[in-house]
């Protein structure tokens, strides 16, 4: 994904308004995806401080999955930035474990739980197809899993109603990703 449109998707997620009472868990949030918008658009130096921020926010709540979905999408920055091959397969497929961790984790609760005033449901498997999208398809096969994720979020329920900054990414990344 170039890194202007990341950039873009990644300030329409920042811009979206909360719905609920801010809380400090709010505050790390928004401070640890700040760090990972500018990790993801090519400043290595802070792709560890955003591994670090998000593996903080999933010990405090191990049972949020959008947490998870970040921490596996730090970790294929990592990997993204690895000289050594081996290391760069070790990271990628550190980071798709986490992913993929979140998407099962995923339960009816997280429609209703509610980050940005975007359900955590969308949050996470927006996150996780933005990271399938990026990977090369020719070695981890998880291109038409990220297209599927992006589709499903379309018809989610959920979708609909969650903010138009959420919904405009969605779209920015199915565009990316060719839907």
């Amino acid at each position: 994904m170039k890194a202007s449109t990341l950039a873009l998707a990644g300030m329409l997620l920042l811009s979206t308004a909360t719905a609920q009472p801010p809380t400090a868990s709010d505050a790390q949030f928004s401070d640890a995806t700040k760090i990972f918008l500018r990790a993801s658009t090519g400043e290595t130096a802070e792709v560890d401080p955003t591994i670090a921020a998000f593996e903080a926010l999933a010990r405090a709540e191990p049972r949020n999955p959008v947490y998870a979905a970040y921490l596996g999408s730090a970790l294929s920055l990592r990997a993204r930035d690895a000289w050594m091959p081996w290391n760069k397969l070790k990271y990628t497929e550190q980071g798709l474990d986490h992913i993929d961790r979140a998407l099962e984790s995923l339960k009816p609760e997280h429609d209703k739980l509610l980050l940005r005033g975007t359900p955590a449901s969308l949050e996470t498997r927006l996150v996780a197809a933005r990271t399938f999208i990026k990977l090369p398809d020719g070695i981890f096969h998880r291109r038409a899993a990220g297209k599927k994720l992006l589709a499903d979020l379309i018809k989610h329920p959920a979708y609909a109603a969650s903010p138009a900054a959420f919904q405009a990414a969605v779209r920015l990344a199915a565009d990316e990703a060719g839907q």
